[in-house]
């Protein structure tokens, strides 16, 4: 039986599908932000979640474009868009899909010479991608892949424990993390001859980079206590000159091992635990006070965080156990949404910006009608048609062959739905609201 749909909800929900149908009547993901769950190893379950410029969440998103495709991957490391294209780099798998980034739909995999990749960064028509290889001291490196056919061109050998992968000014900074040691340094990479020209010392387990006017920021999480036949060391945050490669200022911080580094504008986030502390990227001394405290929520620990059109988005593994929760705050503190996601939600990243118009709206081959909908709804068609209704979670409802007789959808609850319209080799993707 339907749920009561209140007069409120349903003014609330359609001002909301009015605000974004130009976006999803093309299928497009734009004007939002993409959350990459990781998943459990092994497991197959990784996935991608889209929050709209409207506030309205998503998940599941590359099986909703793709039915057929099959699993986004195993262990979704990193994610990053270069031009039209989002890559996913999935450890687990070890391989990186390729996806268009505004529709979401499949492109490519690649597999060659990726072995347990960590992290991506791009440069001059080419992907750097990190690689644990088989966890070895001796056998990590970054494999260099040519973006206009996604071929390898080589592999360029390191250190052992190559996590992060940051390009400033033509040169790339590899964090060596650490695998099954722990690292202390920073590799220089020469892309022009896809050679290591320097190494910078750091302190331990460096885990995020940024870079701010000519600097690299370097975040160091320090030895965790458990760590098997190894004393533990505490957090450091590192400011290098780029020109030099030097370390120009070190600021340590006791007893804490910090991680999540990010820079918005002259504002720099990290997280300590359940924690967000935020100062200026001018500090000689770091705050004692967090500006966010996520342990009233029930989060022991911050699993993934960004900064992205003045909000924090911040993702709570929820003890590894089941989907876990994105928080929203604004950058003062205050908290805006919390949405239910993927399991283990470890990143956020800005989709391509479109502008949104009403003139949009008369490119739409098919529309859909009534919208709210009680018992049924029509396409304003009258060729052969399939459609797949999806709920906000991304799970098929209900897939119909359209008819002169609608769509029936009695038996689904009130809500919100995408209606995925398929005729001919098009396809379309629209919202519906069913009261």
């Amino acid at each position: 039986m339907k749920k009561n749909y209140n007069l409120f909800t349903i003014f609330l929900s359609l001002a909301l599908y009015i605000s974004s149908v130009t976006t999803f009547a093309q299928a497009t993901f734009t004007n939002g932000v993409f959350v990459l769950n990781e998943g459990g190893f092994g497991l197959e379950n990784a996935s991608v979640s889209f929050i709209g410029q409207d506030m309205v969440l998503q998940n599941n998103i590359f099986a909703m474009v793709n039915p057929t495709q099959g699993s986004l991957g195993d262990t979704a490391q990193s994610v990053a868009i270069n031009g039209d294209y989002l890559y996913v780099v999935n450890n687990g798998s070890e391989d990186i899909k390729v996806i268009n980034s505004t529709t979401f739909q499949y492109v490519a995999t690649i597999t060659n010479s990726v072995e347990y990749p960590r992290y991506i960064a791009f440069y001059d028509g080419k992907a750097y991608v990190t690689n644990w290889g088989a966890g070895g001291p001796n056998d990590h490196y970054v494999a260099v892949y040519n973006l206009a056919d996604n071929s390898l061109l080589t592999t360029i050998p390191t250190g052992s424990g190559i996590e992060r992968i940051l390009e400033i000014n033509g040169k790339l900074y590899v964090a060596h993390q650490g695998g099954y040691g722990y690292g202390n340094t920073i590799s220089v990479i020469d892309p022009a001859t896809n050679t290591i020209t320097g190494t910078i010392n750091v302190s331990d387990v460096p885990n995020s980079m940024a870079e701010k006017d000519g600097f690299l920021y370097v975040l160091c999480g320090g030895v965790p206590s458990w760590a098997p036949d190894l004393d533990e060391t505490f957090g450091a945050l590192l400011k290098i000159n780029v020109t030099t490669n030097t370390v120009v200022s070190q600021i340590d911080l006791p007893n804490m091992h910090p991680s999540n580094l990010k820079i918005d504008g002259n504002d720099l986030y990290y997280t300590v635990d359940s924690h967000i502390f935020k100062t200026s990227v001018t500090t000689s001394t770091l705050p004692t006070t967090p500006l966010i405290d996520l342990e009233p929520q029930g989060a022991y620990g911050i699993y993934g965080m960004d900064i992205i059109d003045n909000k924090i988005y911040i993702g709570d593994a929820l003890g590894y156990i089941t989907d876990g929760k994105t928080y929203v705050y604004s950058t003062s503190g205050t908290l805006l949404n919390t949405y239910t996601v993927g399991f283990l939600p470890n990143a956020f990243l800005k989709s391509k910006q479109a502008p949104l118009s009403t003139g949009d709206f008369t490119k739409n081959t098919v529309s859909l009608y009534p919208n709210p909908a009680s018992n049924v709804f029509f396409l304003t068609t009258d060729k052969n048609a399939k459609v797949n209704l999806y709920d906000i979670s991304g799970r098929l409802v209900k897939t119909q062959n359209y008819t002169a007789n609608g769509i029936d959808v009695s038996s689904l609850n009130s809500g919100l739905y995408m209606a995925e319209i398929i005729i001919d080799e098009t396809r379309e993707v629209q919202k519906i609201i069913i009261k």
